[in-house]
């Protein structure tokens, strides 16, 4: 029983890791295969004119960005639920503590928050919709730092 248990959470110890794993590539757009390389050139999302330049290919371990044309339209859906969770939450906020304002005042609050994270949401939404199709590779990630 205790081998049991010992394996549990020895794969439950793997899962956590790949799951951080992936929340460190997709929030701070990292290369989701070596976690190394940039997705974009000026990390600066509020950079305007820079926020859509991204990378064609990893400059660490060559992973190709984007592996076809129109790859991230998926990432529209990525966008969308960011930004429905985001609004939930605003709305929540809004609910337990200036419910008495009205709705003009969430409507002005849920706009302006949502204008100040669209840079955000449009690269993190691309850095998920990778995520969920490129797999780690930790003995790639030793190679790209300098390893064995």
């Amino acid at each position: 029983m205790l081998l049991n248990l010992s394996r549990r959470f020895t794969t439950f110890a793997v899962l956590l890791v790949a799951m951080l794993n992936k929340l460190k590539s997709s929030f701070f757009h990292k290369c989701p295969r070596c976690l190394e390389g940039d997705m974009y050139a000026d990390m600066n999302p509020y950079h305007l004119k820079e926020t859509a330049n991204m990378y064609t290919h990893c400059p660490k371990c060559n992973l190709n960005f984007i592996p076809e044309p129109g790859y991230f339209y998926g990432a529209m859906y990525v966008s969308y639920a960011f930004t429905v969770a985001v609004s939930v939450a605003v709305f929540i906020a809004h609910y337990l503590f200036s419910w008495e304002q009205g709705t003009l005042f969430f409507i002005i609050i849920l706009t302006i928050v949502l204008a100040a994270l669209a840079p955000y949401t449009f690269r993190t939404s691309r850095a998920i919709w990778l995520n969920f199709f490129i797999k780690y590779d930790p003995e790639l990630r030793k190679k790209v730092l300098g390893g064995s």
